[in-house]
């Protein structure tokens, strides 16, 4: 303390000493919080329940989750149809999963369209599902945090889903900034993992192309760092069918493909995530056959795209399987040579017409 600084503080009476000191000690926290330890062998000798899923293999109880996307991929449809399977004990994407009481922020959709929403699902929500519109900022001296906080202890929820981050964010806030995004999104880990509540929080990935779509995720790389379970929802443009992909610290997770639902409420199950690739090409077989004319061969069809005859046959084997072309085998005239002959379906038409 310098001599002035000194002189000032002797000037202070012992009960504005006393102020300034708990100020401080409110300020700096790691002041009155002793460094705890406890025995390594202790920890690993104790046994430690099961990890609990909210949906099997998914969704695990106490841990905080990020589900990215672009905006209108259907991100909102998701967490409403996983709100749904939790309220009903349904399944959810072909996992099992158990009732659980939920808080649903929906921050970015308003009354009316959460009105709508579940009777075109066909869903009933339960006692058991509360929902809100506003909340406090998680920043610039908001009290959100603390509410969330205080409201899965008073209710006892077992799931908690904020759609989305960006609107838990006052307009000073950087999402861009690693020091401010980190405190935030730690501090809900903290709070899942207390309280046993999952936390599943919505945010939107940026325009760029990468390689790892997790690495689309828009803002500071803390975010990425703080979530236990990541889900990234990746739909092309007029294609129903999208690539869910996965990640997690604890456990191993699968790539998925699901297709969106008739009239685009919710989603359901297809397969691996390679099945939205080989639904691709089954599209693309069926562009072919449009384009040139139905009867053609596959060498025929090689010559005229410059595809080899084998990527041909290949393609057209998908779409088969699709039911969007289908073979027919024919004799060549005047030869004893058989065919395949390469014709659309009344599905392929369908599909092909959908896309013009």
């Amino acid at each position: 303390m310098s001599s002035v600084n000194d002189a000032l503080w002797q000037q202070l009476t012992e009960a504005e000493k006393a102020d300034l000191l708990a100020q401080h000690a409110a300020r700096n926290p790691a002041t009155e919080t002793p460094l705890l330890v406890e025995s390594f062998a202790d920890l690993v000798a104790r046994d430690f329940p099961p990890q609990q899923f909210l949906v099997d293999g998914l969704i695990p109880a106490g841990q905080l989750i990020m589900l990215g996307g672009r905006g209108k991929a259907g991100k909102s449809w998701l967490v409403l149809q996983l709100i749904a399977a939790i309220d009903g004990g349904a399944p959810f994407l072909g996992h099992a999963t158990q009732r659980g009481r939920v808080l649903y922020l929906a921050l970015e959709d308003g009354r009316r369209r959460l009105n709508q929403r579940p009777k075109i699902m066909r869903w009933t929500p339960s006692a058991d599902v509360d929902i809100a519109f506003k909340i406090g900022t998680f920043d610039a001296g908001g009290q959100g945090l603390a509410h969330i906080r205080q409201a899965i202890a008073a209710r006892g929820y077992d799931l908690v889903v904020i759609d989305t981050l960006v609107k838990t964010l006052s307009g000073s806030a950087d999402e861009n900034n690693n020091t401010y995004m980190a405190a935030i999104c730690n501090d809900l880990a903290d709070m899942a993992h207390d309280s046993g509540a999952a936390i599943l929080i919505v945010h939107h990935t940026s325009k760029q192309l990468v390689e790892n779509p997790f690495d689309a995720l828009r803002g500071a790389s803390a975010i990425r760092n703080a979530y236990d379970v990541g889900m990234m929802l990746v739909r092309k443009h007029g294609e129903k069918e999208a690539t869910l992909y996965t990640e997690a610290r604890d456990f191993d997770l699968e790539d998925v493909t699901i297709r969106q639902i008739e009239g685009g409420a919710g989603w359901e199950y297809v397969g691996d995530a390679s099945a939205v690739v080989r639904q691709r090409a089954g599209r693309v077989a069926a562009d072919i056959v449009q384009l040139h004319g139905d009867g053609f061969t596959a060498d025929e069809l090689a010559e005229l795209t410059g595809k080899t005859a084998h990527a041909i046959r290949a393609s057209m084997k998908t779409a088969i399987k699709h039911g969007l072309v289908e073979s027919r085998r024919v004799q060549l005239d005047g030869s004893r040579q058989w065919v395949d002959q390469f014709h659309l379906t009344a599905e392929g038409r369908q599909l092909w017409g959908r896309q013009l």
